[in-house]
């Protein structure tokens, strides 16, 4: 090539300079394809796909698909204004022991002021009551039972059932609506169920007559022998019964409620038994209840081994899933003799907050 025209191609060359990028012109290109691309995965995941360059999305903008469940775990960062219960304790032993006089002195020391429920089965709530509380308002008692006039038997025991379940569930509306901002009323404070033995006979006689294809009409048709032996008892029926007053008592417990039970003993060498007797209710409320009392009388003897007019009625803690440190523990809380004023003690790990 001639110098001549080496120097048109300089010139026309100055004319059109090739254009020269800062640093900061070619990072910003390099940014809008990355913008684009985290637009397209926050789209993908639910979220708006306007962002503004320069802007951080923080953790607090989730929005959850779970917004019931957000709420409660939001819910959680403060303390509740009602505490949860963790009293779901049962008084097990035999009749006349006590064992309902306890559970209302318990309430009565740990809750003077708070409403106590008496889901009453055997009318050991209300003789309880009448005897030691009489006048005293803030101990209700319901019971179950309802009367029917046709057929073999004095209970409905459909109806029975239903109005257990409707009682347990109005104690778990009243405990919601008294942990409602504003609520200035009594505080229910105690649920005590009596006769936990003659509830788990309820649900047996309900399988019997209405939950299996069998045509009894009462539960003296239900219990023939010969309908036991044709047909045979699902037994999931009778469980499935008994532990929707399991569900209630429980709730109760979350909504700060103490729940007590209340039954009786049965003579049983088996797996379950203890000192030859076995607790009467199905048997997941073994591991179910937080803690189990179990209450003896004693008589007293003298070193001739007459007996002597005094008996000793004590409480063993035979499950303390709460506190450890009762296990095994016994406790007198009952003494009567012959001639002379019983002496009642009570159970000072049921009357203190805070123990069990």
């Amino acid at each position: 090539m001639s110098w001549e025209a080496l120097a048109e191609n300089n010139e026309a060359s100055n004319k059109n300079p090739v254009k020269t990028e800062t640093l900061a012109e070619i990072q910003e290109q390099q940014t809008v394809p990355v913008q684009a691309a985290q637009e397209q995965l926050l789209g993908l995941a639910g979220e708006p796909t306007t962002v503004k360059t320069g802007i951080v999305v923080s953790s607090s903008e989730f929005i959850s698909s779970f917004p019931d469940i957000a709420s409660e775990m939001e819910a959680q960062a403060h303390p509740p204004e009602i505490a949860p219960s963790s009293t779901f304790l049962a008084a097990v032993g035999h009749e006349g022991t006590g064992k309902t006089g306890v559970l209302m002195d318990a309430h009565a020391h740990k809750h003077p002021d708070g409403l106590c429920i008496v889901l009453d089965h055997d009318n050991g709530g209300l003789s309880c009551k009448q005897a030691h509380y009489d006048g005293n308002t803030n101990i209700r008692i319901f019971s179950p039972w309802v009367m029917q006039q046709e057929d073999k038997t004095a209970y409905n025991y459909l109806a029975s059932y239903n109005r257990a379940m409707e009682i347990g569930k109005f104690a778990v509306e009243y405990a919601e609506r008294q942990a409602q901002p504003g609520y200035e009323g009594q505080l229910l404070k105690s649920f005590i169920v009596t006769g936990v033995d003659q509830y788990d006979e309820m649900c047996v006689n309900c399988m019997k007559i209405y939950d299996l294809d069998m045509k009894a009409t009462d539960a003296v048709e239900a219990s023939h022998a010969k309908l036991n032996s044709e047909i045979g008892w699902n037994w999931s029926i009778r469980s499935t019964r008994f532990k929707q007053l399991t569900a209630i008592c429980q709730k109760l417990n979350r909504l700060g409620v103490d729940v007590y039970w209340e039954t009786h003993l049965k003579p049983d060498d088996g797996l379950l038994s203890h000192d030859g007797f076995k607790i009467v209710w199905e048997k997941s409320a073994n591991k179910d209840l937080f803690q189990i009392v179990w209450m003896r009388a004693k008589p007293v003897r003298n070193n001739d081994g007459a007996l002597t007019g005094e008996t000793r009625y004590t409480a063993e803690f035979y499950k303390s899933k709460t506190n450890p440190n009762l296990l095994n523990q016994e406790r007198l809380y009952f003494v009567t003799k012959k001639g002379e004023d019983a002496q009642w003690y009570g159970l000072p790990e049921l009357r203190d907050a805070g123990v069990l």
